[in-house]
């Protein structure tokens, strides 16, 4: 039954990672470097769960029931702190010579997003058993991946206007790279938390939304890929 468990939680994120890789048409990344930035994702994981325990329980000691504290709670002890992390984790290949066209950072910035729910979900899976397995499958992973696409496509275009010289420009896209994701982790997680179904089938709506977008983007900056340096 372990074994199931086990193949049931990690069987999204392996064919989410595939699928993308699969988009990478120009130049596949190293199998190798991708499996580490997915590793990583996953390590990050730990480090995440530990930084939003010891925030949750600091702002809970200090704001009573209510929006703000789940406004506060979703959107910065857990939606930040989560992207944050993922964001560490693509930020560690920036330099690399492997790293050198638009949707390369896609392919690892998901890498890091899957690394970190194929973890999240085995905790899950093993805690609630096949049933939660399902609903995560169709919800929480692909959220994950959405989030690394969204990450990704703005990353790459961040990247790419700062080798090209324009840092202010450089800028603003890293942090939409971070905002986006994290608003809507942020939202989806709050909305969830709230003891509603109109809010519940709210998040999930926008989730599955969300994860539309993200397979428009894949596909669309996939057709269009670029390189990140100045062409001669």
């Amino acid at each position: 039954m372990d074994t199931i468990l086990l193949a049931a939680a990690l069987f999204p994120a392996i064919a989410l990672m595939a699928y993308v890789y699969s988009r990478d048409k120009v130049e596949k990344e190293p199998v190798g470097l991708v499996a580490r930035v997915f590793f990583l994702g996953a390590g990050s994981g730990i480090v995440a769960g530990i930084a939003e325990s010891f925030l949750i329980d600091g702002l809970e000691s200090m704001l009573p029931e209510g929006l703000l504290l789940i406004v506060i709670e979703y959107f910065v002890c857990v939606a930040a702190v989560e992207e944050g992390c993922k964001f560490y984790c693509l930020n560690t290949v920036k330099k690399r010579p492997e790293f050198d066209y638009l949707f390369d950072a896609v392919v690892y910035a998901v890498a890091a997003a899957l690394g970190f729910a194929a973890l999240e979900n085995v905790f899950y899976v093993f805690d609630g058993g096949l049933e939660t397995a399902l609903m995560r499958a169709v919800l929480s992973v692909p959220g994950h991946a959405a989030d690394g696409v969204v990450m990704g496509v703005f990353y790459g275009i961040a990247r790419q206007r700062e080798l090209h010289g324009d840092k202010a420009k450089a800028r603003s896209f890293y942090w939409l790279a971070f905002l986006l994701p994290t608003i809507e982790h942020g939202f989806y997680d709050a909305a969830l938390s709230l003891d509603s179904d109109a809010m519940a089938g709210l998040a999930m709506l926008f989730d599955w939304a969300f994860i539309a977008l993200a397979f428009v983007l894949v596909k669309r900056t996939a057709a269009k890929d670029a390189p990140l340096y100045p062409t001669k």
